[in-house]
């Protein structure tokens, strides 16, 4: 076998000769032949490695036994030589009905195998960065399960986590492959991809983070390797998103995003059963008929549910399209005196038409206001922004689809009448199935819009205005597109929650920590990610709590919000007392709170003077700015 595989590998090679063919030929009929060349050199071997990619060539079969042959590079394609550890994984994949009628394709697991000081099969280091490994035998008969000629098969290469004899580190790496004994895997099973989970999960790997791909989890997480098939991965991973997940358990497109790559694209609505269903829906018992007709089988699911029908019940049910009819815009502002005179034009997107009525007279609007605050260079001067509803205010002036309206009373602090304001616009309209209709008819139900924000100055809108330090987009990487509403319908969490959620909310002076006891948006979030906040204790945060790009956006400079030293425009934490911390340690105590004494040394005021706590002397940037000694985005595990 050993002498078979060199030969293989020798012959992926272009430039093998014929003669060099017949000599290897020639010496494959004697039992007692020295193993063949394994090959031409593959270059200098690497010596820096940040990642490892490993490039399947193919699974030879002899006698059923099952000899995998790769390549492995780093980053900058040099082969990698002397990997110390690896584990092969093998399975098969039974098609979609096999089993039963209705039944989904499903992962068979035969065996893994590891190789570190010694091997369960054969390993062979090829010394340019090839390797070859058969198997301890053929793969019918294991974990009691058939091979299937003519099936995909998969097998799993699991590398890394482990150095060099040179030490250099290897990062963990796992690699499949599909193939079939006839070539080329005809139809696989391939559902979601680790980059969405890692969209909210951040690096996710298990098993002492051996495990870190998809592909490999299914295999394992399998019916006939786990004990329950409670651990099967689909009932295993939505039972697992019942509590504490941060969107929509409806909407399965969460984690099953469209995606024409994927050969099982949209298996969640096309491929419904019991397993799968029934590890959302707990309260049916169907070989019972407890909450659902009872069902022996998966056989019959499809007659009722559709795909069709499966997206409607688990998405929006339209929301979309209704969403697309209508847009609320802001197109011009001004500020005179505490009063900022603002015109709105209200469209339909789809259609293009401008609706020629205002807000109050638009039946299908159940809800349209527009809030605002003034001075975004010093994150407000109030936590109570001013707002009006439009559904229930006639227009000042206008006509045709654009009109004009006024907030009166707006908070302009002596000194700042040249900085700038923010308007947010927020709302719910009434559709049913992707129409409009009439918020008085109970056929027709509420939607949020998605809320929007424009910032303006004394005489017009602005592009200039708060710092951005989350967007939505970062937000909605666990969260969903805008999906996150407040206080009704507010989900701008770029920008609309901080005219309310500011510096002007005080902390709990009592509380332990209060940096975390304010309604202040930044110290808000902080501490109810990471579970310190009261009522919050349970919140279990999916990704690296450390991880500050999670939430955090690249500055216009390219830098990371979270980097210091903190914007000017980051006021002191007020507290009910009538005291301040300074502004620095106040965000670095959401999670730090035991190096209080630390940041005194350095100039930190804790419930101080609100003039001792403005007054500069915070050394923290020294050691913790950027490319520092201490640098915050070095120190912490961004990623």
């Amino acid at each position: 076998m050993k002498l078979i595989t060199n030969i293989k590998s020798m012959l992926s090679k272009k430039s093998v000769s014929l003669m060099t063919l017949a000599a290897l030929v020639a010496a494959c009929g004697s039992d007692d032949g020295e193993p063949g060349n394994p090959g031409e050199p593959g270059g200098p071997p690497a010596s820096d490695i940040a990642s490892l990619i490993v490039e399947v060539d193919d699974v030879a079969l002899n006698n059923g036994i099952a000899t995998i042959n790769y390549r492995v590079s780093n980053q900058d394609d040099e082969p990698v030589v002397g990997i110390p550890s690896s584990t092969y994984i093998a399975a098969q994949l039974l098609p979609q009905g096999f089993t039963n009628a209705g039944n989904s394709s499903q992962w068979q697991y035969f065996t893994s195998e590891s190789c570190s000081s010694s091997c369960t099969g054969e390993l062979v280091d090829h010394k340019n960065g090839k390797y070859s490994y058969t198997f301890s035998a053929t793969f019918d008969g294991m974990n009691e399960m058939s091979y299937m000629s003519g099936a995909t098969q998969r097998i799993v290469i699991k590398i890394g986590g482990d150095s060099l004899p040179d030490g250099t580190v290897l990062p963990t790496t796992n690699q499949h492959f599909d193939w079939q004994d006839s070539g080329e895997a005809a139809y696989t099973r391939n559902l979601i991809v680790m980059e969405t989970c890692n969209t909210c999960h951040d690096d996710l790997a298990f098993h002492g983070s051996k495990y870190n791909e998809v592909e490999t989890c299914v295999t394992c997480h399998s019916e006939g390797k786990v004990s329950s098939n409670d651990n099967i991965f689909p009932q295993m991973i939505h039972a697992k998103h019942l509590t504490g997940f941060p969107g929509s358990l409806a909407d399965c497109q969460t984690c099953h995003v469209a995606d024409e790559t994927l050969t099982e694209n949209m298996n969640w609505a096309r491929v419904p059963g019991m397993e799968a269903c029934g590890s959302c829906h707990t309260d049916i018992n169907f070989p019972a008929g407890e909450g659902h007709p009872a069902q022996a089988d998966n056989s019959n699911c499809v007659a009722c549910h559709n795909s069709q029908w499966t997206m409607n019940v688990h998405n929006d049910g339209g929301d979309v399209e209704a969403l697309a009819q209508f847009n609320a815009e802001i197109i011009s502002a001004s500020l005179s005196g505490t009063n900022v005179t603002f015109s709105i034009k209200l469209s339909n997107p789809t259609s293009g038409e401008v609706y020629a009525d205002s807000a109050d007279k638009l039946s299908f609007v159940d809800d349209l206001r527009i809030v605002a605050n003034w001075g975004t260079s010093f994150d407000y001067a109030t936590r109570s922004a001013k707002s009006i509803k439009l559904q229930d205010t006639p227009p000042v002036s206008g006509k045709e689809g654009t009109y004009t309206y006024e907030i009166a009373g707006l908070t302009i602090p002596v000194g700042s009448e040249t900085d700038h304001g923010a308007l947010a616009v927020q709302g719910k309209i009434c559709s049913s199935d992707g129409e409009l209709g009439d918020c008085s008819d109970e056929s027709f139900s509420t939607v949020n819009i998605k809320s929007s924000h424009q910032f303006f100055n004394q005489s017009a809108l602005s592009t200039e205005g708060r710092r951005v330090v989350v967007t939505n987009e970062t937000c909605g990487s666990c969260h969903g597109d805008q999906a996150l509403n407040f206080h009704g319908s507010r989900n701008d969490l770029e920008q609309q929650c901080q005219l309310c959620h500011n510096n002007n909310m005080m902390a709990d002076a009592s509380a332990a920590n209060p940096s975390i006891a304010t309604a202040d948006f930044k110290h808000l979030i902080h501490g109810l990610h990471s579970s310190q906040r009261e009522g919050y204790e349970d919140l279990t945060y999916p990704g690296q709590i450390g991880n500050c790009a999670q939430c955090h956006t690249n500055s216009d400079a390219g830098v990371l919000t979270a980097a210091l030293p903190l914007n000017s425009a980051v006021q002191p934490l007020s507290l009910d007392d009538g005291t301040f911390t300074s502004a620095t340690a106040a965000i670095c105590s959401d999670c730090h709170s035991s190096a209080s004494n630390h940041m005194i040394q350095q100039g930190a005021v804790f419930m101080g003077t609100e003039e001792d706590a403005i007054a500069g002397t915070e050394s923290c940037a020294t050691c913790h700015g950027q490319g520092a000694t201490a640098d915050v985005l070095a120190v912490h595990p961004i990623k």
